[in-house]
């Protein structure tokens, strides 16, 4: 299946539920993201390109991926 991208300024959350409601009797899956989800994807893609450029410049250590597994795990016990 091809996934497309539409961008859409619905003014109000009725013109949304028409938008959700056609595509769902259309048969079409999809799924909506809020802006704010969206913001904050941004924001968190925006800190990650300023952590790699701090480690480029040598402003900040470099982590390994297996240390960094571990540490979003919360494990003492490393499991990677």
């Amino acid at each position: 299946m091809e996934a497309i991208r539409i961008k859409a300024y619905p003014k109000n959350k009725t013109q949304i539920k028409s938008i959700a409601d056609f595509l769902s009797k259309e048969g079409i899956e999809f799924e909506m993201v809020e802006k704010e989800e969206f913001l904050e994807f941004l924001g968190e893609i925006e800190s990650s390109l300023s952590q790699v450029k701090k480690i480029q410049k040598g402003e900040m250590k470099k982590e390994s991926a297996r240390d960094f597994l571990n540490e979003l795990c919360g494990n003492s016990h490393p499991r990677f």
